[in-house]
């Protein structure tokens, strides 16, 4: 079966990259406008509560209490004020695993929110209460401590995302057991239902526009800051949301990575690389990296190396998707980068995503202390989308490229999420 498989790389390769397309031929499209009719999204709502409730009661958890936004909007379908409520705790849901969320909303945003969901509730805020936090939070979890007797649940543990102390302590002073809810979000999410990869398709499709706008303003004198914000309006214009880093650099600001846009200048012959971290059409991720030579310059011996360099593993790595295989398979069959690049190689082979960066991730083999059997086992599935990357630029060199690809897992391989090719010029 392995020979089998290893055998038709070369023709899931040459099947796959012809989903390329010719980026003047996309950059001659209209700008995508998604479909935002109601029955689509009501499926894809009701499709993912069923996906997280169904976990929870694989799992024994009776109910979950989630903070972060991307779990609320999982649950409930509702988004506000995405950026600002990641850093605060006042947006917040409690998910039976048999019964309708109660959402607990900004209390200025309830309008907004009672047309998706029937239990909307003002939200108490604990956080900006100085100086006496702790007295507003055990009122808080007195009220979550009702809420779980309403439900029937006030015994039982409850599962919880992330929370700060001053909630943690409130919820325990009230004799709530918290339990982790990670493993039953990262389960529940792994695998997308059919209306997310829908979306997750839109989204491929506004990456492309993304890049393809992005390259055609690469040119000598521009600055960071301004592809930066090609990059931002290109995302904008198609309904998507935010873009969650600055990753775009140029020239030796490429090398180490994780340079992000500033002032700089790019000049004549400078290498302009960048990493999409987008939140696209309802919020799903566009998480791309591509590279492009600044003007008509031919590149240089190092600039083409360390492109190939980057290139042959994230090829390497799509070619070898394969549903049934496992993590631990995977990343031992992923290509190696030179050894002259390895010092300062990208944190992971690849993560999964949906409506953030998701996990677990693919560690490199030889991390050890990253490895646990439970990780070694897991397995690819149809239905999960997988960013997979490569950063290489070798220590003290003038020059460094990250390359990422999205893919959705198939039942014979993988789908090109994005289908932007890379700078050809590089690969001469």
């Amino acid at each position: 079966m392995q020979q089998q498989w290893e055998s038709s790389a070369s023709a899931r390769r040459t099947a796959r990259e012809a989903q390329r397309v010719r980026p003047q031929d996309l950059r001659a499209d209209p700008p995508i406008h998604p479909d935002r009719s109601e029955p689509q999204l009501a499926a894809l709502r009701r499709g993912r509560l069923e996906r997280l409730q169904a976990t929870m009661r694989a799992r024994g958890v009776a109910a979950c209490l989630f903070f972060s936004p991307a779990n609320i909007r999982y649950a409930t379908g509702t988004d506000v004020m995405g950026v600002w409520s990641a850093a605060s705790f006042e947006r917040h849901c409690i998910v039976p695993a048999s019964s309708a969320p109660v959402l607990f909303e900004y209390p200025g945003s309830i309008h907004v929110s009672r047309g998706l969901v029937n239990d909307v509730r003002p939200a108490r805020e604990w956080q900006a209460k100085v100086p006496s936090p702790e007295r507003h939070a055990r009122a808080w979890a007195r009220e979550m401590r009702s809420l779980l007797t309403e439900l029937g649940h006030a015994d039982e543990p409850l599962a919880v995302d992330r929370i700060d102390a001053t909630g943690l302590l409130a919820l325990q002073a009230e004799g709530v057991q918290v339990i982790s809810a990670a493993g039953v979000t990262v389960d529940a999410r792994e695998i997308k239902t059919d209306e997310e990869l829908d979306i997750v398709r839109v989204n491929g499709r506004i990456g492309d526009e993304m890049i393809a706008e992005l390259e055609a303003a690469v040119r000598p004198d521009v600055r960071e800051y301004e592809l930066y914000a090609v990059l931002s309006h290109a995302l904008l214009r198609r309904h998507g949301e935010v873009l969650s880093t600055r990753l775009l650099a140029s020239g030796p600001r490429t090398n180490p990575w994780m340079h992000e846009a500033h002032d700089r200048i790019v000049r004549e012959g400078d290498m302009v690389a960048f990493d999409t971290d987008a939140h696209g059409y309802e919020g799903y991720v566009i998480d791309l990296s591509r590279g492009f030579l600044c003007g008509d310059s031919k590149p240089t011996a190092e600039q083409r190396d360390t492109y190939k360099a980057a290139m042959d593993v994230v090829h390497g790595m799509t070619d070898q998707v394969r549903p049934g295989m496992t993590f631990w398979e995977f990343a031992n069959a992923a290509p190696q980068l030179p050894q002259r690049y390895l010092e300062q190689r990208y944190a992971s082979l690849g993560h999964q995503a949906g409506l953030e960066v998701e996990g677990p991730d693919f560690p490199y083999p030889d991390e050890t202390a990253s490895w646990t059997p439970e990780l070694a086992d897991r397995t690819l599935r149809p239905g999960m989308v997988l960013s997979l990357q490569c950063y290489a630029g070798a220590v003290g060199g003038s020059t460094g490229i990250k390359l990422e690809d999205q893919v959705i897992v198939t039942d014979d391989g993988c789908e090109l999420m994005c289908r932007y090719p890379y700078d050809s010029r590089m690969l001469d």
